[in-house]
């Protein structure tokens, strides 16, 4: 058995072996070809948990992503709602304050009940003089009074906005509790799945371990192949990813981004910058990023604002049929029909290639748009 070559991811650090011929251990030795088979099934075994653990990370990095939007969101909202309760509780004082200091001066002028009894006593006295006077000061207490109505009229509205001002904060705050309790259970999980993930391969003896690398190669190549179909029937043509040596290459931007739009080509030649960077869940950059982070990033350099999460993107985002795929377009990947299993999305660069940060333990590198889960795109250069 011959070492071919060795593959480390951080997370996953395996030797890939030249694979086991049973037929051949059969004939040599029937109890070897036995032990190679239980290896095979233990190997099985394993790669499908770690298959299934890594999916599970790419799932609660989506649900964190989305909460610490949210919670961002709520913050942002609740300055709003303080703000707004603050200057409505002023419009409420200061109103209450014109209300109180007009009646104070009309009680201290006598009151309007005060002058329209002096009206019926300068009436008896027949002095037209004071009458006229007397009447005067009627006229202006009532003034007093419809003046004040109106004021206690405002006083009440500023007050009713106020406690509805209030209330919003306290709806706000709710939200943002929600969301951070989200985060902190979003978080946990990805963390638990990363945990486990070293706990298996831990606890796999080298064997199994060179095991489960033949595995994860068959495995991969087929996935691909049955991506390949799944495009292919999309109408999507499909590409090999180019050999990491060629990282850098500026050659490759010019031939990616041929009949791109400008806006397209300035993200794609952005994301091209970042190609080799290490992928962290969570991240946004500008030097590690987590799938949908490094989308955001790439159209941000290109002065396009697009949502923060792989799910908010397909949902916000001029949707485009996958046959129709064009340079800067983003391709969403999926564990379900439905929209809301989107879990990964990369950056379209044409010829059937993608720009993508996988998971953790890899880094922003070049694929064929073929992967597993192939779902459906968008094209933010037409927002």
């Amino acid at each position: 058995m011959s070492v071919r070559r060795v593959v480390s991811t951080g997370v996953l650090t395996l030797a890939l072996f030249a694979p086991l011929s049973s037929a051949g251990l059969a004939h040599a030795d029937p109890a070897l070809a036995l032990r190679s088979q239980t290896l095979k099934t233990q190997a099985d075994a394993l790669r499908a948990q770690v298959e299934a653990l890594q999916l599970r990370q790419s799932i609660a990095t989506e649900a964190y992503d989305t909460a610490v939007e949210d919670t961002t969101t709520a913050i942002s909202e609740e300055v709003r709602a303080q703000s707004a309760l603050d200057a409505a509780t002023g419009d409420s004082a200061t109103a209450t304050q014109d209300a109180t200091r007009r009646v104070r001066s009309l009680y201290m002028s006598g009151g309007s009940a005060s002058l329209t009894g002096g009206i019926s006593r300068v009436l008896s006295s027949g002095d037209l003089d004071d009458v006229d006077a007397t009447a005067r000061g009627a006229l202006l207490a009532r003034s007093v009074v419809a003046d004040d109505t109106t004021t206690v009229t405002a006083a009440a509205t500023a007050r009713a906005g106020a406690a509805a001002a209030e209330a919003h904060l306290q709806q706000v705050r709710v939200a943002k509790t929600t969301a951070q309790a989200a985060a902190k259970t979003a978080e946990e999980q990805v963390t638990t799945a990363l945990a486990q993930q070293r706990t298996l391969l831990a606890a796999a003896d080298t064997a199994v371990a060179q095991a489960v690398a033949d595995e994860e190669e068959q495995a991969r190549q087929a996935a691909l192949a049955a991506a390949a179909q799944q495009a292919a029937a999309a109408g999507v043509a499909d590409a090999q990813a180019k050999d990491t040596s060629s990282a850098g290459d500026t050659s490759s931007v010019a031939d990616a981004v041929a009949g791109a739009s400008s806006t397209a080509t300035a993200a794609i030649a952005a994301a091209w910058t970042r190609e080799g960077m290490s992928y962290v869940w969570g991240a946004t950059g500008p030097t590690t990023f987590d799938c949908s982070g490094l989308t955001q990033w790439a159209y941000a350099q290109a002065g396009v604002s697009i949502p923060r999460t792989s799910r908010q993107q397909y949902a916000g985002l001029p949707k485009v049929p996958l046959n129709q795929l064009q340079p800067g377009d983003l391709v969403f990947y999926a564990n379900g029909s439905d929209p809301s299993s989107i879990h990964h999305v990369a950056l379209y660069l044409g010829d059937g290639k993608v720009l993508h940060a996988p998971h953790t333990g890899d880094v922003v590198r070049e694929a064929g748009v073929a992967m597993s889960g192939l779902f459906g795109a968008v094209r933010p250069s037409a927002a």
